[in-house]
């Protein structure tokens, strides 16, 4: 390649961010049937659930919620962090043990059984935030969701992810 064309594709890296054009990709075949894979499991594929309650509980004053509304909420968050938080902090461990599993070449019993157990827990966790959706709308007025819906599609997608409750 002489320099002009190396110069060229250099300064075309530069100020594209790409210096040739990409093919586009293919899309993946489906996996054969009874092949177990991850992607079974819904945990994957799930949609976002959207975590309206510690929202709801941050910005009670901007809701107007009511005394009965506020303790409502908070006694069902308390509820659900007892059950929620030893349920992630199994799915932590079994996502490490898969890992090592996986690393050290064990066998597809025993690589089922964790896929299996992350299954059941990934689901009940799901169901937990389903159920937390549901608690909000359930507690609030109309016009007391409409507004909380309002602040959630403003909220930056990364602060809102990074809220701790």
């Amino acid at each position: 390649m002489s320099k002009s064309r190396l110069t060229l594709a250099l300064l075309g890296l530069l100020t594209t961010g790409t210096a040739f054009a990409m093919p586009p990709m293919k899309p993946m075949a489906p996996p054969p049937p009874g092949c177990h894979v991850v992607m079974r499991h819904r945990f994957l594929h799930h949609p976002m659930i959207p975590m309206v309650l510690p929202l709801a509980e941050m910005r009670s004053y901007s809701l107007h919620l009511s005394d009965h509304q506020v303790s409502t909420l908070a006694v069902w968050h308390n509820r659900h962090m007892r059950v929620a938080v030893p349920l992630m902090e199994r799915l932590r461990n079994d996502k490490r043990a898969l890992h090592e599993a996986l690393l050290r070449g064990a066998g597809t019993g025993t690589v089922h059984d964790i896929l299996d157990r992350l299954d059941r827990d990934h689901a009940r966790l799901l169901d937990l935030e389903v159920a937390q959706v549901r608690i909000v709308r359930k507690t609030l007025s109309v016009d007391q969701w409409h507004k909380l819906v309002n602040m959630y599609h403003r909220m930056p997608p990364m602060r809102f992810m990074m809220m701790r409750h």
